[in-house]
C-alpha cells in the first residue's frame, strides 16, 4: 500500500466517522477532490497576508495558529493533533487575507480541499452539504467545550488537560508555545511541570 493510498483510507475513516451512513459513491466523488502534499516540519501551510482558501489535514503533524503581537512575540491561538480538519477560519470564510501563520511541526502527508471545489460539492451532493453541517456542529461543540475548561479552570488544571487528553504535545510542541496557548510564562508553566512530576514520583 502506498503513503498515498494508506492517507486516503485515513481520509476516508475521519470523513465516515463524521458521517458514518455517507453514500459510499458520494464519498469516494467527493474524496478525488482533496488534492496532497508533503509538508515539511515548519512548513508555513497558511501564512499572515495570503487569502486562505483552503482546508488542511495533516496526517502525522500536530499543527499550530499564530498570530505576532505589538511587540513582535508570537501568541498561540490554537495548537491541534494531526488528523484534524484545519483552516484560518476568518479568510477562508470571508475571502480577507489571513491575519495569522499556521505551521507544522513534523514532516507530513497533508491533504487539502479548495474552497470553491468543497463548495461545489455541497451544491452536487446533499451527503456532503450534510457532512458540512455535521462537522460545523461537532467543530463548535469541541471549541466550545475546550475553551469552557480552558477559561475556568486554573493553570495547573490546564496542564493536567494536556497531560490526560494531548500527551504527544508535551513531546513535539515547544514549551514556549504551550506556555502561550495557556497564556502564561514559559517559567510558570515550568514550574507547573515540574511539580507535576515531582508528584508522580511520590
Amino acid at each position: 500500500m502506498t503513503e498515498q493510498t494508506r492517507f486516503k483510507e485515513k481520509l476516508r475513516k475521519k470523513l465516515l466517522s463524521i458521517k458514518p451512513d455517507f453514500n459510499d459513491h458520494d464519498l469516494e466523488t467527493g474524496i478525488e477532490r482533496f488534492k496532497l502534499f508533503e509538508g515539511k516540519a515548519g512548513d508555513l501551510i497558511v501564512k499572515k497576508g495570503e487569502r486562505c482558501d483552503t482546508i488542511f489535514l495533516a496526517e502525522k503533524s500536530i499543527s499550530r495558529c499564530f498570530v505576532w503581537d505589538e511587540n513582535y512575540e508570537e501568541k498561540t491561538i490554537w495548537i491541534e493533533p494531526e488528523m484534524s480538519f484545519l483552516t484560518e477560519f476568518k479568510s477562508f470564510k470571508s475571502g480577507e487575507k489571513s491575519g495569522a501563520n499556521i505551521h507544522l511541526y513534523e514532516d507530513s502527508l497533508v491533504y487539502l480541499i479548495e474552497r470553491e471545489q468543497l463548495f461545489n460539492l455541497y451544491e452536487s451532493y446533499h451527503e456532503w452539504a450534510l457532512l458540512g453541517i455535521l462537522f460545523l456542529e461537532e467543530f463548535l461543540h469541541y471549541t466550545m467545550a475546550f475553551s469552557h475548561q480552558m477559561h475556568f479552570n486554573n493553570a495547573t488544571q490546564n496542564y493536567k488537560l494536556i497531560e490526560e487528553k494531548y500527551l504527544r504535545y508535551l513531546n513535539i510542541v515547544p514549551l514556549k508555545h504551550i506556555a502561550s496557548r495557556l497564556n502564561i510564562s514559559p517559567v510558570h508553566l515550568s514550574r507547573i511541570r515540574n511539580k507535576a512530576g515531582e508528584n508522580s514520583k511520590n
